[in-house]
């Protein structure tokens, strides 16, 4: 089952009841943690929400990783949304249906297109059909906005990277760990597209610091060399060594041993 993780702002607690009755009422799911970075101390009389209040607001990759650590161990798959979306209603049972056939293998499925849906339009949810599920090599679309995956393949996010950049974070390193990503396409989805903050300036600030901790963390230095870099350097991206020599690249994948 699912421990599903919703971290909120309550910018519109209309559309995020409308998510919790809906999760609520699934047998895939186990659980909902909510993680209130409003910190108001929002409440609710769905009988699977747990709400968890901190002191000061986390921003969503922190959230997303505290939410993992107050999941119960009881349910063995996560799900982390967000609080300004709803679905078709038979998409968790076909999402767990998958895992539940899969091997180990597998790390993140996440969806991949949300429209922007005007708030007239949430008086219902979204028509049920059969969705598909694809490998993907890279994160396309919205993965940040629904993503699902099993427990033991969920890696920390770094305490600096805090808004931007944890899908793509937890998308390179199951890639690294020799897991494989999977995009949900042909989804019913209604999604609000809110964001974290009205401050442009705030959020101009936040993406390009968590933009740079991403890309210490995931390897692709050598996407922002220096001048002298350019000219001569080798480095490594994933499973490649990158030589750059007079502004050319060129990759060579490391050969890796087995153990014995």
């Amino acid at each position: 089952m699912f421990s599903i993780i919703i971290p909120t702002l309550l910018k519109d607690i209309e559309v995020l009841n409308k998510l919790l009755s809906q999760l609520n009422e699934d047998s895939t799911v186990g659980e909902i943690i909510i993680i209130d970075n409003s910190c108001s101390s929002f409440k609710t009389e769905y009988s699977k929400v747990k709400v968890h209040v901190p002191k000061d607001n986390l921003f969503v990759n922190p959230a997303w990783n505290l939410g993992i650590k107050l999941s119960s161990p009881e349910f063995k798959y996560f799900g982390i949304l967000n609080d300004d979306i709803i679905f078709q209603k038979n998409l968790f049972e076909q999402v767990h249906s998958f895992l539940e056939s899969s091997s180990d293998e597998v790390g993140l499925l996440g969806i991949d297109c949300v429209a922007n849906t005007p708030k007239a339009q949430f008086d219902s949810y979204p028509e049920n059909r059969n969705v598909e599920i694809v490998e993907t090599p890279k994160l396309e679309g919205f993965f940040g906005s629904a993503f699902f995956g099993n427990k033991k393949n969920y890696f920390e996010i770094p305490d600096e990277m805090k808004v931007f950049y944890g899908d793509h974070f937890l998308f390179t390193r199951n890639i690294q760990s020799g897991h494989k990503n999977y995009k949900i396409s042909n989804i019913g989805v209604k999604h609000l597209e809110s964001l974290s903050s009205h401050s442009s300036p705030f959020i101009a600030k936040m993406f390009k610091k968590d933009r740079k901790i991403c890309i210490k963390h995931n390897g692709v230095e050598h996407q922002h060399l220096s001048l002298l870099q350019r000219i001569f350097s080798i480095t490594t991206y994933h499973n490649h060594y990158v030589l750059c020599f007079l502004g050319l690249k060129m990759k060579f994948k490391i050969k890796m041993r087995k153990s014995e």
